[in-house]
């Protein structure tokens, strides 16, 4: 079995993959369970103490909760558009042999034995090489073929490692 596919990666596609992997491990959680509970000490200090210190937690909160993802979002963005890969297309080939890109007559295998994990988000597939890296494959931009590369990397890979709906 065999599946091929073209992808343009935008930066939308990079921030998502970034805020999936920012978000699913407990350093990711910290900020947002502070930003919480900085807004919930304004409201339970609103009137008792004075006004400075309320639009502080609300500051704090703020802070907490929106940083992370705007500048994700940012270095994403710049992280694209500045990688001459990243800019072109990128064509991909699932096999039994493994996952291989190749862009121009540049062409690198990663074999199933190297693949860490397979998990599809909402809106990409993530062929993890390890905890941080990743190659990204938007959903929308495989189409049919989704079925196929679930097939494929099902086969290859222990249930643990795979994480596919």
């Amino acid at each position: 079995m065999k599946s091929e596919f073209d992808i343009q990666l935008r930066p939308l596609d990079m921030y998502r993959y970034n805020l999936y992997h920012t978000y699913t491990s407990a350093s990711g959680y910290l900020p947002l369970l502070a930003g919480a509970v900085a807004f919930a000490g304004a409201a339970k200090s609103w009137g008792e103490v004075s006004l400075t210190y309320t639009v502080f937690y609300i500051m704090l909160g703020a802070v907490l909760l929106f940083y992370a993802p705007i500048t994700l979002y940012l270095r994403s963005k710049q992280q694209v558009l500045s990688s001459p890969v990243l800019k072109g297309t990128l064509h991909y080939v699932v096999d039994d042999t493994g996952i291989t890109t190749s862009q121009g007559e540049a062409s690198s295998t990663l074999a199933w034995e190297q693949v860490y994990r397979v998990v599809a988000t909402k809106h990409n597939i993530l062929f993890c090489i390890n905890l941080r890296n990743a190659f990204i494959v938007p959903k929308d931009q495989v189409g049919q073929e989704y079925e196929s590369i679930k097939q494929i990397a099902q086969g290859h890979l222990e249930k643990y490692r795979f994480k596919m709906k």
